[in-house]
């Protein structure tokens, strides 16, 4: 897979194959723990901000609300 990147001049070049595919595992391991760092701020974000709606509901729902009580028909 990686026979390409080879110096010529290692006396075994299995090892030299295995040292790369340890190097890309690592690397692969690195990419999933940034990506599932970068989720997690997403979720806390998204718990805040839904938190901050929910409040606001709830703020809105206790108002009084004028343009309902304006609307009503008159008899």
């Amino acid at each position: 897979m990686f026979e390409y990147l080879m110096p010529r001049s290692l006396a075994h070049p299995q090892e030299a194959i295995e040292y790369l595919v340890l190097h890309q595992t690592a690397q692969d391991f690195r990419l999933e723990v940034e990506h599932r760092a970068r989720l997690e701020a997403y979720y806390q974000w998204y718990d805040q901000i839904a938190q901050a709606h929910r409040q606001e509901l709830a703020r809105m729902q206790r108002e009084l609300n004028l343009r309902a009580w304006f609307s009503r028909p008159h008899p």
